[in-house]
C-alpha cells in the first residue's frame, strides 16, 4: 500500500481545482455566508477565515471584507498566497489562535472543524475563534457530518474531472471507528505536463449537535443554527455580545 501523505501536502495544488471542476459553487456559498453574517450583524468590516484552505472562498469573501487566512497547511496556504497576494495569511492551530487585535466576524467553513480529536479540542477550537471577536462579532461555524446520519461499513466512491488543462481521479475509501470517520483518498492527477499520483489519510470526529452547542456555550456564546450547504451536516452562527459595527 502507498504511504499516506500528511493531509494537503500533495493535493494543495489540486484541491481547489477539483472541488470547482467537481461542481463546489464557492462564489454561492460566500455570498450566502456575506448574508448571515451581515443579518447579524450589518456594519461588519474585517473578517477572519480559519481553515481557509487554498482560499477559495477568501476570493469572493474579499469583495465584503478586510480579510485574513489561517490555516494548519503550509501547503495550503502558499496556494492561497499566490492566489491573494495582498491578504495576510498566518500557518496557526484553530485550538490556539493568537493573533493581536479583534475582528467583526470569524467564519469555519466546509467542515474544518471535524478535524478536532474530541471534545476538549472542540472546545479549544471554539473558545480560540471566539476570543477574537469583537464585540457584537459573528462566529459562523459548519460542522462535521453528524453521528446518526453516518452509517456502518467502508465506502468506496471514484470521481473524475477534467478539463482543457488536464484531469484529476480520486478513489476515496471511509469508514468508522467510533466517533471517528477515516477517509482515505487515493488521487491520480495531470495538470500539463506532471502526473502525480498519491495516498492522503484524514480523520474527522463525528461531533453531536449537543457537543457543538456546548462548546460554545463554554465559549460564553449563544449559537443558533441553521442548515448547512453540506448534507447531514449543521452550520452554527454565534454573536458576542456588545455593541458591534452597525447595532
Amino acid at each position: 500500500m502507498t504511504e499516506a501523505s500528511q493531509p494537503y501536502e500533495q493535493s494543495a495544488a489540486l484541491y481547489a481545482r477539483f472541488y470547482r471542476l467537481q461542481g463546489k459553487d464557492y462564489a454561492a456559498e460566500s455570498a450566502e455566508v456575506v448574508d448571515q453574517i451581515r443579518q447579524h450583524n450589518p456594519g461588519a468590516t474585517s473578517l477572519l477565515d480559519v481553515g481557509c484552505g487554498a482560499g477559495d472562498h477568501l476570493v469572493y469573501l474579499a469583495a465584503d471584507f478586510s480579510v485574513t487566512g489561517a490555516d494548519l497547511s503550509a501547503d495550503m496556504l502558499a496556494v492561497a498566497q499566490q492566489r491573494l497576494p495582498d491578504v495576510t495569511f498566518h500557518e496557526a492551530d484553530m485550538r490556539s489562535l493568537a493573533f493581536a487585535g479583534e475582528v467583526d466576524a470569524i467564519v469555519c467553513l466546509f467542515s474544518a472543524v471535524g478535524y478536532m480529536r474530541n471534545v476538549t479540542e472542540l472546545e479549544s477550537a471554539i473558545g480560540a475563534m471566539a476570543a477574537h471577536l469583537a464585540p457584537g462579532g459573528v462566529l459562523l461555524v459548519d460542522g462535521w457530518v453528524l453521528p446518526d446520519a453516518w452509517g456502518l461499513g467502508t465506502k468506496v466512491r471514484h470521481e473524475f474531472v477534467e478539463d482543457d488543462d488536464g484531469a484529476i481521479a480520486r478513489i476515496s475509501k471511509s469508514w468508522r471507528d467510533g466517533d471517528t470517520t477515516v477517509l482515505e483518498f487515493h488521487y491520480l492527477g495531470g495538470v500539463g505536463d506532471d502526473v502525480v499520483s498519491f495516498m492522503e489519510r484524514h480523520e474527522l470526529t463525528l461531533f453531536s449537535d449537543e457537543q457543538y452547542r456546548a462548546a460554545f456555550a463554554q465559549a460564553g456564546l449563544h449559537v443558533d443554527v441553521v442548515p448547512s450547504p453540506m448534507p447531514d451536516r449543521n452550520r452554527y452562527i454565534a454573536v458576542r455580545e456588545g455593541s458591534g459595527l452597525g447595532r
